[in-house]
């Protein structure tokens, strides 16, 4: 049973419209499917604007959805308000991307990650909190000793491992990564994500983990969904997408991570030209990159895509999980013209 299931999500935000003018809609979130399983990391990867973050904030409840469904412990999130949504909010806790601006400056470590223990644990004293905390910190890497300083008398790591310890305080069931380590050195990235590996075993974590760093996403994920201008384009067990991209966003995404060997950089421009040889060669002609709007239909990846035909532009982007050559059966596409599984 799936610990966090979310159907067909919609969010649109409006610009535009001062003195008269006209308003432009902008579908940051479109029919977005999703479950998560306790213990299960599934990230979502894509590029900036994708809709990735807008997602996260939407089954946070920090954003109100336009339409769709959030079930989190056999509970739709989007009919709670008030007390009801304040009570749910124990069981899923958010980890933002910058450290240094998540954690309130003018209050002492001790106050920062206990404060949620104030709303979800009101019967507990001030000592008692204070007990709680320490056992929260030392789990997360750090001493005791620390709880009475404030955050800008630590590095970025510190402060990341501070605001998982804020998250975890509370025993939730959920946890939202929100990009947790991509403001921080390479060294340091490595070190956070091995603390969360860890806590997600202590702790029978479900994670919800969202990047647009490749690398970061197959070391900590089980599954990945990958975006695209507010779609989900591709979906799957994460070592069948790496090693079977369907989607050419998702193998454009894969052949734009830095590679450190050469030999690695010449295997992978050759398996991509592969790939494109063995699709149909009977591919109409670029089609024309024109802005779009709201009235827009078919496959938004097609102004890019290298093999989009007239047929695209009257697509409607859905996952199709009959696509054959996956090794998992659980992968599942959204594209007329899916790329031949190449072992990458």
């Amino acid at each position: 049973m799936s610990l966090l299931k979310v159907e067909l999500l919609n969010k649109t935000f409006s610009s535009g419209g001062i003195w008269g003018g006209s308003r432009k809609l902008t579908h940051a979130v479109n029919n977005v499917s999703f479950s998560v399983a306790r213990g299960e990391t599934l990230a979502i990867v894509g590029e900036s604007g994708s809709g990735k973050s807008t997602t996260a904030r939407i089954v946070m409840r920090l954003l109100d959805a336009d339409s769709g469904s959030i079930t989190l412990l056999g509970e739709d999130m989007i009919q709670l308000k008030g007390a009801a949504l304040r009570g749910k909010r124990k069981h899923m806790q958010m980890v933002f991307q910058d450290p240094f601006a998540s954690l309130n400056p003018r209050m002492r470590i001790v106050d920062s990650v206990g404060e949620g223990l104030r709303v979800h644990a009101a019967d507990l004293n001030r000592q008692q909190r204070r007990q709680r905390v320490a056992e929260i910190l030392q789990q997360c890497g750090m001493d005791d000793s620390i709880m009475d300083r404030y955050p800008h008398q630590f590095s970025g790591g510190q402060r990341q491992r501070i605001g998982i310890a804020r998250a975890l305080v509370v025993s939730p069931d959920l946890l939202v990564l929100d990009e947790p380590v991509s403001a921080l050195d390479v060294s340091v990235q490595a070190q956070i994500l091995n603390l969360l590996k860890g806590l997600q075993s202590k702790h029978d974590l479900a994670y919800l983990f969202i990047s647009h760093d490749l690398s970061v996403v197959r070391h900590v994920a089980d599954r990945v969904a990958v975006m695209f201008a507010g779609y989900i384009v591709e979906q799957g067990n994460v070592e069948d997408v790496y090693a079977h991209p369907r989607h050419p966003y998702t193998r454009a995404l894969l052949d734009a991570r830095p590679v450190v060997h050469p030999a690695e950089r010449r295997r992978n421009k050759d398996e991509s030209a592969a790939t494109l040889e063995a699709v149909d060669t009977d591919i109409a002609p670029a089609i024309e990159d024109t802005d779009t709007d709201e009235s827009d239909t078919g496959c938004p990846y097609r102004y890019r895509c290298a093999q989009a035909q007239a047929s695209c532009a009257d697509y409607q982007v859905q996952l199709d999980q009959r696509q054959p050559a996956a090794a998992d059966n659980n992968h599942a596409v959204a594209c007329l013209f899916p790329l031949a599984a190449t072992k990458k």
